[in-house]
């Protein structure tokens, strides 16, 4: 499920190269995936987490604990990526001067960054969730949010806006954190709506027996 998301990211980067002044439309965007590395790095340690936590639980036939980890590790990563979100609103002219010199392709950056901040808050929630779903032994329909999301929304919808609606460097991103939300409102919809956590539970104790 992470490597659709990766792979949105390079396709996002083969669309850059096709916009008009590709040069600086494609400096802009890798300043853009170079900070997006760096921040979610913090947010695949707590996925990690979260998918250990959650697992751990429900194997040990405690699924009130499980909902509970899955509540802290969203609600801690909700409080980092608001923070990640304001500071690169707030330093998005200064950010791009870390990998370019003044000129077109860093005020570009800077632009795309301030759209991009919040979304930064939908992309940890939705790397967090994911590691719910793996620790509760969902990784098939994880995988078929994010594949929907990415693949069937978020990249057509970013590459419509970037050459169509010419939006450039934008729109690609716009499109891609559009697309980071749906999944974020998909996977925890069905985590309220159709998951049974004692059912995740026994499922975890059925596989542990087997």
């Amino acid at each position: 499920m992470v490597i659709m998301a990766i792979w949105a990211f390079e396709a996002l980067s083969i669309f850059a190269g096709l916009l008009p002044h590709s040069v600086v439309a494609v400096a802009a965007h890798s300043v853009l995936v170079n900070v997006n590395l760096v921040i979610y790095a913090t947010f695949a340690g707590l996925s990690v987490a979260a998918n250990i936590r959650v697992g751990n639980c429900l194997g040990a036939g405690t699924p009130d604990k499980a909902k509970m980890a899955r509540t802290v590790a969203l609600t801690m990563t909700l409080a980092l990526s608001v923070t990640f979100a304001t500071l690169l609103y707030c330093l998005s002219a200064e950010i791009p001067l870390l990998f370019l010199d003044p000129g077109e392709s860093a005020d570009l950056a800077s632009k795309v960054m301030a759209i991009w901040a919040p979304f930064t808050i939908m992309d940890g929630l939705n790397a967090v969730t994911q590691g719910v779903f793996r620790g509760a032994g969902e990784q098939r329909a994880a995988t078929t949010v994010n594949a929907l999301a990415y693949y069937a929304f978020a990249i057509p919808f970013g590459a419509f806006l970037a050459f169509q609606c010419n939006f450039g460097v934008e729109g690609l991103w716009l499109g891609l954190g559009c697309g980071s939300s749906a999944a974020v409102i998909a996977m925890n919809s069905l985590i309220h709506w159709r998951w049974s956590w004692e059912k995740r539970a026994d499922d975890a104790l059925a596989r542990t027996d087997e």
